[in-house]
């Protein structure tokens, strides 16, 4: 069953995010995404970007949760979606995540257009299905082998 709170409001399914991963199934996870940002495992919190958070991942210099700049730029515009917006796709913080996203196979802009086309049901259909493990079946993020049972990624 797709779940609407994994809709990116800038085009990434949040089900693939290690942070959201992290934070809802995985405390193994969340340990790593820590130490990696220097941080308490009980700092990373996403629960998606549908949802605006007003706690948790307050760590200077990262970007996710309730620091997002992406919700934050469009809270402020009255905006949901990047695509709304009038410099959509030359924004600076859209195009940094739009190229990070991109070396791992993900067009943003493209997602955002299913969005925008009203193909979302069918997009979610298709990344859950996308951002889950071979072996064990479970979601998956982009981190490196499954949280779950330890199988490589490509």
């Amino acid at each position: 069953m797709v779940s609407y709170v994994l809709v990116g409001r800038c085009g990434l399914y949040c089900g693939s995010c290690m942070i959201y991963r992290g934070y809802k199934e995985s405390g193994k996870l969340r340990k790593v995404i820590a130490e990696r940002a220097n941080c308490r495992p009980d700092d990373i919190r996403c629960e998606g970007c549908q949802v605006v958070l007003t706690e948790g991942w307050n760590v200077k210099g990262q970007q996710w949760g309730k620091n997002c700049q992406i919700v934050s730029c469009l809270e402020a515009k009255g905006l949901k979606f990047c695509y709304e917006c009038r410099i959509f796709p030359d924004c600076d913080k859209f195009r940094e995540i739009y190229d990070s996203q991109l070396r791992h196979s993900e067009n943003l802009i493209e997602n955002l257009k299913r969005i925008k086309a009203g193909e979302v049901k069918e997009w979610l259909e298709e990344e859950e299905k996308k951002w889950t493990c071979k072996k064990c079946g479970k979601p998956i993020s982009g981190y490196e082998e499954c949280h779950w049972c330890g199988e490589r990624l490509k």
